[in-house]
C-alpha cells in the first residue's frame, strides 16, 4: 500500500496549541489533521515517565491516545457513537510526521465551524447557547465521558438560534491525571461535571461581554 506522505503547508494550518498543531487535510474539507509536537520536558520527567506507563508507551502521541481511549470507552458503554464529540478517523503520514485524523465540524455552508469563544465575541450572550451548553454537559454525563479540558476553544458551534445550536467537543477528552479517580468515583465524577458546566457558562458569559479577541 502506498504510504506517500501528504504535504501540509502554513496555508493549511488552522491553529496551534499545547502539544499539537491542527491542519486542514488537503482536498478534504471534512477532515482535520493533528500533528504532535514534542512534549515539554518537566522537572523530574524521568520519574514521571517511569510512573506513567502510557507516557512511556505513546510518547508524543499520548494526548491523542488518551482521547481515542476515552472515545472507545464511550462507544463500548453505550453501543453507539456519541454525536457530541468529533470522531477519530485514523492516522496518516505527512511531511511533518505522523498525523492523527479527526472529523471536521462544518457549518451548513461547508465552512469550518467557529469555536464557542469566537461565537461569543461575534454574537454576544445568547440564552440559546446556554441551553446548548446544558445539553452538551447532559450528553457528556449520559456517556460517562471524562473531559479534562473544556476550554471554549475546544467546543465548536453549529446551527442557529432559531433552529437550535449544536455544540461539539473537538479536544480535551479523557482523564490525564496519573491517578484516574474520575473513572473510579461516582461522587468525584458528578462533581467534575457540575464544575465543568458552571465554568463553561461563566467563561462564555465573560467572553460574550468582550469586544473581540483577548487573552
Amino acid at each position: 500500500m502506498d504510504r506517500t506522505p501528504i504535504t501540509l503547508t502554513e496555508d493549511d494550518k488552522l491553529a496551534e496549541g499545547y502539544g499539537r498543531a491542527m491542519y486542514r487535510f488537503p482536498g478534504r474539507a471534512d477532515v482535520i489533521v493533528k500533528i504532535h509536537k514534542p512534549l515539554n520536558v518537566k522537572r523530574f520527567q524521568w520519574l514521571r515517565t517511569l510512573l506513567r506507563y502510557n507516557r512511556w508507551r505513546f510518547g508524543d502521541l499520548l494526548t491523542t491516545a488518551i482521547e481515542i481511549n476515552e472515545f472507545s470507552a464511550m462507544v463500548a458503554r453505550s453501543g453507539t457513537v456519541p454525536a457530541f464529540a468529533a470522531q477519530f478517523l485514523g492516522f496518516v503520514q505527512t511531511d511533518l510526521g505522523p498525523g492523527a485524523l479527526f472529523e471536521a465540524v462544518l457549518t451548513a455552508d461547508g465552512a469550518l465551524a467557529p469555536h464557542l469563544k469566537q461565537h461569543a465575541w461575534t454574537h454576544g450572550a445568547e440564552p440559546e447557547i446556554e441551553t446548548a451548553i446544558d445539553r452538551l454537559w447532559d450528553q457528556i454525563a449520559a456517556a460517562r465521558a471524562v473531559v479534562s479540558d473544556a476550554n471554549l476553544t475546544n467546543v465548536l458551534v453549529t446551527g442557529s438560534a432559531e433552529d437550535g445550536y449544536q455544540l461539539t467537543l473537538v479536544d480535551g477528552l479523557g482523564e490525564r491525571a496519573l491517578f484516574k479517580r474520575l473513572g473510579l468515583s461516582d461522587k468525584a465524577y458528578h462533581a467534575s461535571i457540575a464544575r465543568g458546566r458552571v465554568a463553561m457558562k461563566k467563561t462564555y458569559h465573560w467572553r460574550a461581554g468582550q469586544d473581540g479577541p483577548s487573552d
